[in-house]
């Protein structure tokens, strides 16, 4: 039997990863196994575990398991921050599977109306995964609904500003019309 897992050991995996695919994938296999062999005195929920080898899985590019992991955090019950949904959101997106994680985006929100961690949370995935009119909405949504924290309103503002695509560059000349000169006098 092993001893009990704490934070610091999840955070002592996660930050001595190797940072390619086989080290990503071992780490997800760690975790996976510490969250299906759960002892008394574990620190770190299984759903937490179970999480965090969903986000490894899809760093070392195995996007089904990264969601069949997410759903298995989602049914363990356990609350991860800000809500264990956001993560099967994250995973949905990774495996291509856009009306679905919409949909799950909006049922989150629904039910966490003035939560802007997950505000914040599911728009920075989808402006991740370059769904910047998602991001955009869900941000504004978030704007509205948090309208009276300023804090929150900061952070939203912020976060909608970096998730914006960028602009290309405007040649100004292409788009006003020049008189042509004649010589100067």
């Amino acid at each position: 039997m092993r001893s009990p897992i704490t934070c610091d050991d999840l955070e002592t995996v996660e930050l001595n990863a190797a940072n390619d695919a086989r080290g990503q994938r071992a780490v997800a296999d760690l975790l996976q196994s510490w969250a299906l062999g759960a002892v008394p005195g574990d620190s770190v929920s299984r759903g937490r575990l179970l999480v965090a080898a969903s986000e490894h899985a899809a760093y070392a590019g195995d996007a089904s398991r990264a969601l069949r992991l997410a759903r298995q955090a989602l049914a363990t019950g356990d609350h991860v921050s800000p809500d264990t949904r956001c993560y099967v959101v994250s995973a949905l997106l990774v495996c291509g599977h856009l009306r679905e994680a919409v949909a799950l985006a909006d049922e989150v929100l629904t039910d966490r109306p003035a939560d802007v961690e997950a505000y914040l949370h599911l728009g920075d995935e989808f402006a991740w995964h370059r769904q910047a009119e998602e991001a955009s909405r869900i941000y504004t949504l978030g704007l509205f609904r948090c309208a009276g924290d300023d804090e929150a309103t900061e952070a939203l503002l912020g976060a909608w500003r970096r998730g914006r695509p960028h602009p290309r560059s405007l040649d100004l000349r292409e788009r006003v019309a020049v008189p042509a000169q004649g010589p100067v006098p």
